[in-house]
């Protein structure tokens, strides 16, 4: 991922601001989950688990710009999942052990806006 370092520098700010709204979003949801009952309980744990997908993948997004992380070619015949969900799922947890490995190397770069 070539970027000019001014553009680079803004990309991973962006990212980093993005993240920082995402996870108060996913605090405000949790707060809500825990006041619902029943299908409406339902409908807030599928938002919350798409606002934790947009979390990791914002991290991985602004690691790999960065050079902590090697994102994988993108393979231009995807296989078809029966189970759409769980292929998503299997992915955003593969991104996430690489967020959690780069910021263990804990590069004062890499970990700026990327708090658990």
């Amino acid at each position: 991922m070539e970027m000019e370092s001014g553009e680079q520098r803004e990309f991973v700010e962006a990212m980093a601001e993005a993240e920082e709204h995402i996870r108060r979003i996913l605090s405000a949801l949790q707060r809500a989950k825990s006041k619902s009952h029943a299908d409406i309980y339902e409908h807030l744990d599928v938002i919350t688990k798409r606002a934790y997908e947009l979390k990791v993948r914002s991290e991985w997004l602004r690691l790999a710009v960065l050079g902590a992380i090697e994102p994988a070619a993108v393979d231009p015949h995807p296989r078809e999942s029966v189970d759409r969900r769980s292929a998503i799922d299997r992915r955003v947890e593969g991104m996430r052990r690489e967020v959690l490995a780069a910021t263990q190397r804990s590069s004062p770069r890499v970990s700026s806006g990327s708090r658990g």
